[in-house]
């Protein structure tokens, strides 16, 4: 008798649509060094595909020899025989999908595509990742839904030029990141409470902005929020670097606080207004300032007010993905390159923030205040260069501030009325003269450095200013080395 012929094939060999192969028919088919004998049943269950074009063609007696691995072909067989195949690592998963296209088989590369799990390898260690964890808004557009729709794009192109070379080749997934870390991210991700320390908080956090898992990453950023009774607002603390710019708003004006923080905030644009001439209230208030330290102005005072001066627009800021509305914003900064500048002759306070704390507080709202509808506020022209302790220039942002309704500790010690120690005649210091920023002068003042502080961010008329809510300063070396704990 004469030996079967054997024939070996490619896949871009077979461009025709066959018909289906008859169901009860055995076929040969050798795989690597294995041969395996594959029903017609089995071959049209998904079709068309590879084999039925070639056995459309050759004679079922013929024994197809594909130089593909074994390993993998056990996989798709019995997906072939109605098993749903079983994928245990990111490896098996690029092989079969690799495969599952080179044998053309639609119905695999659909479930694969559809496949309830993400496979990857991180730092190591194997992940199933179910992506059912990913179904809340804010997770779902993730490194992974992002990884993958660029593969099945590259794929949809491939097939619908017809190429003839090889599938695109898919890589298993690997990423270099700590598996520990990812770990956690799993377990909250499907719902678990883990006692997590400072440090590990923020590692996470970092992890999530990798993964982009959006929600979570605002789950864990550190905030409090609480209701004003004075101002019959909400209010949101939040560190500065965790605020989100997408999330920050500028809205109507917002009630006002107490009385004297209003008048406090409006002499700073009576104080700044550029006319030459004062109307009896800014007058009115001048004196009262120099009688009396700086101590709450008079009722009359307040009464002379105009009534839009005593409102502020206050910066709003509403996390993504958690919140459902805004809320007054509370910033924090954890920083000493932050400093409250006093200006003793014009009595007038600014903020100087510097280094990272300037390109932060720059890059998250920057954007609003000159494109929200009718602010237009440039922080350029809140820009000074300045030079630093090495004698480099560098950026600052000197931003006028309002102190009065601050709980303030300077040196370790409450603060009751910082305007009384900036009086004192004893305060002698020079500073820089912060009233006009295209001529920098200095001034007799107070200079405190902030070690912490929470602010407000107002804005009227076209104008800024930083309220001061909480802060912990020092006013020199001296105060400075004190902070300092032995090892």
């Amino acid at each position: 008798m004469g030996q079967k012929s054997e024939t070996v094939v490619f896949a871009n060999q077979l461009e025709t649509t066959p018909d289906l192969l008859p169901n009860n028919d055995v076929y040969k088919i050798r795989i690597g060094q294995r041969l395996f004998e594959v029903s017609g049943a089995a071959l049209n269950s998904d079709a068309p595909n590879f084999f039925t074009q070639f056995f459309n063609v050759h004679d079922k007696d013929t024994v197809l020899f594909v130089d593909r691995s074994e390993d993998v072909f056990i996989m798709i067989y019995r997906h072939l025989q109605g098993y749903f195949p079983e994928i245990k690592n990111e490896i098996l998963f690029s092989a079969l999908f690799t495969d599952a296209l080179y044998f053309q088989l639609p119905r695999l590369v659909k479930l694969i595509k559809e496949y309830e799990y993400y496979f990857t390898n991180v730092g190591g260690v194997p992940f199933k990742v179910p992506k059912s964890l990913f179904r809340q808004e804010g997770n779902r557009q993730n490194y992974f839904e992002m990884i993958s729709r660029t593969y099945y794009k590259e794929i949809e192109r491939w097939e619908s030029d017809k190429r003839l070379d090889f599938p695109p080749l898919q890589p298993p997934s690997y990423i270099a990141r700590s598996p520990e870390f990812f770990q956690d991210i799993l377990s909250l991700l499907g719902g678990a409470e883990l006692e997590l320390s400072e440090n590990r908080t923020a590692s996470l956090i970092k992890e999530c902005r990798f993964y982009q898992f959006n929600r979570l990453e605002q789950e864990l950023v550190k905030s409090k929020t609480t209701y004003n009774p004075l101002s019959n607002c909400q209010e949101i603390c939040i560190a500065l670097n965790n605020v989100s710019k997408n999330g920050v708003t500028i809205e109507a004006l917002s009630s006002p606080y107490t009385e004297n923080q209003s008048v406090a905030v409006a002499s700073y644009l009576n104080e700044n207004s550029g006319k030459k001439t004062q109307t009896a209230s800014t007058k009115a208030e001048a004196e009262s300032h120099n009688n009396e330290d700086f101590g709450p102005p008079t009722k009359k005072v307040r009464q002379s007010i105009d009534k839009h001066e005593r409102h502020w627009n206050m910066v709003k800021y509403q996390r993504p993905y958690i919140d459902t509305f805004s809320r007054e914003l509370i910033f924090q900064l954890h920083s000493n390159q932050c400093k409250i500048i006093f200006n003793k002759k014009d009595k007038t306070v600014h903020v100087d923030l510097s280094k990272e704390a300037a390109e932060t507080f720059e890059r998250k709202f920057s954007e609003i205040l000159l494109e929200a509808s009718g602010i237009k506020i440039d922080l350029s022209e809140y820009k000074v260069k300045l030079r630093d302790s090495q004698m480099q220039m560098e950026f600052h942002l000197i931003i006028p501030a309002c102190v009065s309704i601050c709980d303030l500790v300077v040196n370790g010690a409450k603060c009751c009325n910082i305007f009384s120690l900036v009086n004192d005649s004893k305060c002698k210091e020079r500073v820089l003269d912060c009233t006009n920023l295209k001529v920098l002068n200095c001034v007799h003042g107070l200079k405190l450095h902030l070690s912490k502080s929470m602010w407000k961010l107002g804005i009227n008329k076209g104008k800024i200013i930083l309220i001061a809510v909480k802060a912990e300063a020092f006013s020199g070396t001296k105060e400075y080395c004190k902070m300092i704990n032995f090892l």
